[in-house]
């Protein structure tokens, strides 16, 4: 069979001949009309998801879209692809044949693109794609350009708001280059490296009525709190009625220990999720709020504000994050030139503060 010869050949004669007989692959299943590039992605996260729903959510389209795709993708390879089952739907053999020849196609087409040389940021022009929340993009925008500008000036960078429904699917299909998002378990077709942990602080306004030289526990819970709208998802603060406990409080899944984690439950009142550090800022500066922000973000709060940096009288764990891309990217010699700078700007970063 040809796929596996297309596995033998690339264990033997390495990716370019690999890549070679993938195309040849779908060119053969291939018998009368051609099908784009973007269907052969749809049929590849329709394959690993098993279902039309979450395809459609993790490729940002509505049910009926997939459907339509998929219904399109039958037609044109003349086999069901995905059937029902009593654990729901399961891809056939030749729809996971397909799959995994169209990975090599898509890998084929992002050479194509982007090329196999050695990269030479002095004179290449490239863009790339990130995804990062506000506070991060803050502290790591104004170096990155500072050194693109004096090192890669043909690299542009476009920084987008996170988005935890479409992330997955936006690495799947490129049209994200760089996810940066909190510490968790990588999704097996994707990678990742640990960007430099940040102590978590609280900012609190000078001459605040209930709140002195420290910031004690039953102040920390009992005061109405802002906090920024990537640390916490919108239904958890609907379903707790503008309260959430101190573990929906961190955002993200931590293992509080100690007097935290007797803490865990206890709730905290909500008053308002703010998009940016700007916003955020001025109102714990003009009311009696109080905000738990990352040490290196408080750190550029601007001193005509009169904030104070206290310490959490919890011992909150610190903020972990990571730079994830996609497997079909490692390689690639801008991708790799790229994650190593954002890298070292983050680390440089975390050694000046």
């Amino acid at each position: 069979m040809l796929l596996n010869r297309c596995r033998n050949t690339y264990r033997s004669q390495g990716r370019a001949v690999y890549t070679a007989l993938c195309i040849m692959i779908i060119n053969k299943m291939n018998k009368t009309a051609s099908i784009e590039l973007s269907s052969l992605r749809h049929l590849i996260v329709l394959v690993r998801e098993r279902s039309v729903t979450r395809a459609a959510q993790h490729l940002g389209l509505s049910q009926p879209a997939v459907s339509h795709v998929l219904a399109t993708l039958r037609r044109h390879f003349d086999d069901a692809l995905l059937v029902r089952s009593s654990h729901g739907m399961l891809p056939t053999h030749r729809a996971l044949e397909l799959a995994e020849a169209a990975l090599g196609i898509i890998e084929a087409a992002d050479r194509l693109v982007h090329g196999r040389h050695g990269f030479d940021p002095a004179s290449e022009r490239c863009a790339f794609v990130i995804t990062i929340p506000e506070f991060l993009e803050r502290e790591l925008a104004p170096p990155l350009l500072e050194h693109l500008q004096r090192e890669a000036p043909g690299v542009a960078i476009e920084m987008r708001a996170p988005n935890s429904d479409l992330s997955r699917a936006w690495l799947d299909s490129g049209e994200v280059d760089f996810r940066i998002a909190w510490i968790q378990d990588p999704w097996p077709e994707s990678r990742f490296a640990r960007l430099p942990d940040d102590r978590l602080v609280c900012l609190v306004r000078e001459g605040h009525p209930r709140v002195g030289p420290r910031l004690h526990v039953d102040d920390f819970f009992s005061l109405q709190h802002v906090r920024p709208f990537s640390a916490l998802r919108t239904h958890t603060l609907q379903e707790g009625k503008g309260s959430v406990s101190l573990e929906q409080y961190m955002g993200v899944v931590h293992r509080l220990r100690g007097v935290a984690a007797r803490h865990a439950k206890r709730r905290i009142q909500i008053a308002m999720v703010a998009q940016s550090f700007s916003t955020i800022q001025q109102l714990v500066a003009q009311s009696d709020a109080i905000a738990t922000v990352t040490e290196r973000l408080a750190r550029t709060v601007d001193p005509r504000l009169q904030l104070r940096i206290l310490r959490p009288p919890l011992p909150l764990p610190p903020l972990r994050g990571a730079l994830y891309w996609h497997e079909r990217t490692h390689t690639n010699p801008r991708h790799r030139w790229f994650r190593r700078l954002l890298l070292q700007v983050a680390q440089r970063m975390a050694i000046d503060t």
